[in-house]
C-alpha cells in the first residue's frame, strides 16, 4: 500500500490535517517510511480522543522536554495537534509554502521539512535526512536544468 493509500484509508476529513516527517519523503522515493506522522486541527483531534481505534497518549517528545500529545493507531500513524514547538496546522495553512498538495492530500513540502530537520531538529536520523533531502534536490534541479 502506498503512503497515499494508507492515508486515503484512515477517512480523515479534507483540509483537515497535514501529512509530515518520513512518509513525505517515502512519497518522493527518498527513503522508505516506518510510520506517518499527521497534524490535525485541534477540533479533530479532540473528536478522535473518544475514538477506540485511536490511543491518547502524553509523554516527552524526543525531541526535547516538551510533553507531547498524539494519538495512535495499530498500523503506525500518529496524530498531533500541535508541532514544531507547539505550532498547530495553522503554522502550514497560513503559508502555502510549507506544504504541497498531492493527489488531494497535504503533505509538509520538502524545502519546509529541510529546513526544520537542519535548524530545529538535531537527532542522526534528521541529520541523514537532511543529506538525502539536499541530495533529491539537487537531482531534480540538475534534470529541470536539463530539460
Amino acid at each position: 500500500m502506498t503512503i497515499i493509500e494508507k492515508v486515503r484509508a484512515l477517512n480523515l476529513p479534507d483540509k483537515q490535517f497535514v501529512v509530515m516527517g518520513g512518509a513525505v519523503l517515502e512519497l518522493k522515493g527518498i527513503r522508505p517510511s516506518d510510520d506517518i506522522d499527521i497534524i490535525v486541527t485541534e477540533e479533530l483531534f479532540e473528536h478522535l480522543k473518544s475514538d477506540p481505534e485511536w490511543e491518547y497518549r502524553r509523554e516527552h517528545g524526543s525531541l526535547g522536554d516538551m510533553m507531547v500529545e498524539s494519538l495512535e493507531n495499530h498500523k503506525g500513524v500518529s496524530l498531533y495537534a500541535h508541532i514544531y514547538g507547539g505550532g498547530n496546522i495553522d503554522y502550514f495553512r497560513n503559508s502555502p509554502d510549507r506544504m504541497e498538495e498531492i493527489d488531494g492530500i497535504y503533505f509538509v513540502s520538502l524545502s519546509n521539512l529541510l529546513e526544520v530537520k537542519s535548524t530545529t531538529w538535531n537527532r542522526e536520523k534528521d541529520r541523514k535526512d537532511v543529506e538525502l533531502i539536499k541530495d533529491y534536490l539537487s537531482k531534480v534541479q540538475n534534470e529541470k536544468n536539463h530539460l
